[in-house]
């Protein structure tokens, strides 16, 4: 690729895919240090894939070492990354932006019950500091505060698999929110652009998938149930099960 290329590129920033510009335009944004080459993935008509911007043949600008082996320039942007193969760069977590896997499962699975049981064990002492009138909004903004987090997450884990954040607006949508669940549960990083799937993300995609299988499960065993498709014991057995867990405890 040359500097007179003048066809379509694409580029991605943070998750976000932009463009079309043309080649002149995208190494302009490589010297004014708006594109990251290790993490920004670029491509045009013809590529079999989306590259890191720093393998683009002309994108960034190289200074050779000096003749001691000092490195280049401090004021060169650009410092090539070291890979020993294509699969270390597809399966590397730490340099993608956004929330990893680890910790959007961590907030998302944990965080919640601990705030809550914190709240809980906390509330005696915030009423005699606070009253009850003050206690009541403090439970109301109690409620907000996983929301607000958990959501904050999400949109950081689906700029770390290298989707658009409005992505989030899927979850809304019925059978594509589980495909999103899948995403954002087991894939590693950049896994948009890379679709390569790590030995943890296995096994978690597996754990994902029974554990909406059972819960699928679950949902029509109740179905049946009410439908009458199972004995008369069985309801018996349900429907006494259902009246205890109802009943007011004393």
């Amino acid at each position: 690729m040359n500097e007179t290329q003048s066809d379509a590129w694409f580029y991605s920033r943070e998750g976000e895919r932009l463009g079309p510009v043309t080649f002149a335009e995208l190494r302009a944004k490589a010297a004014e240090a708006g594109l990251n080459p290790r993490l920004d993935m670029v491509w045009i008509h013809g590529m079999p894939e989306w590259k890191p911007a720093g393998e683009i043949d002309g994108l960034f600008e190289r200074r050779a070492a000096t003749e001691g082996g000092e490195a280049a320039s401090a004021s060169d942007p650009y410092d090539p990354p070291e890979y020993d193969s294509e699969e270390d760069f597809e399966t590397e977590e730490g340099p993608w932006p956004g929330a990893r896997r680890r910790s959007f499962l961590a907030v998302t699975l944990i965080f919640p019950a601990l705030w809550v049981f914190g709240f809980i064990l906390a509330t005696p002492t915030l009423t005699g500091l606070l009253g009850a009138e003050n206690m009541k909004i403090a439970e109301l903004a109690s409620n907000i505060v996983p929301f607000i987090v958990v959501l904050y997450f999400s949109l950081q884990r689906l700029a770390n698999l290298g989707m658009s954040r409005w992505w989030y607006l899927a979850n809304f949508v019925p059978i594509l929110n589980l495909w999103l669940g899948y995403r954002c549960f087991a894939c590693p990083a950049g896994y948009a652009y890379h679709k390569t799937l790590d030995g943890v993300g296995v096994f978690l995609a597996i754990l994902y998938w029974l554990m909406l299988l059972a819960v699928v499960l679950a949902i029509a065993a109740v179905i049946a149930i009410f439908l009458g498709g199972v004995g008369p014991d069985v309801q018996e057995q349900f429907q006494e099960i259902l009246r205890k867990s109802l009943e007011p405890k004393s």
